[in-house]
């Protein structure tokens, strides 16, 4: 009697965790991001653009565009960065004209950003 409810039992376990699995393999939160862009703020008067091992349905908008872009899809990462105060060293850095950058990993659109300036 035992032995026929395992029979019974079994596939519907084995499938139950293969469903399982699969559902957690589709949802994790380890997806990697989608490329990179570097906006490059060094030179006062242009933007500089540049995009690497970006989606194939992503266009690379011209400087303006990708730091209005950038305003958007970073929104909650630089709503951080002025909440710990690493905003606020960036503007003192571009002040006295130290160059540096500063990586946005965490954008909605899954697409590193790195600023320069």
């Amino acid at each position: 009697m035992k032995l026929l409810r395992l029979i019974v039992k079994l596939p519907l376990l084995l499938s139950f965790y293969a469903v399982l699995a699969i559902s957690l393999t589709a949802c994790g939160t380890l997806v990697s991001n989608n490329g990179v862009i570097i906006l490059n703020v060094q030179d006062k008067i242009n933007t500089y653009v540049t995009g690497q091992n970006l989606p194939k349905t992503y266009k690379l908008g011209n400087g303006e565009q990708e730091l209005q872009r950038f305003e958007t899809f970073c929104r909650q990462e630089i709503r951080a960065s002025q909440l710990d105060g690493s905003e606020e060293t960036v503007f003192e850095n571009i002040k006295h004209g130290i160059h540096g950058q500063v990586e946005f990993r965490k954008c909605s659109d899954k697409i590193t950003r790195i600023y320069r300036y």
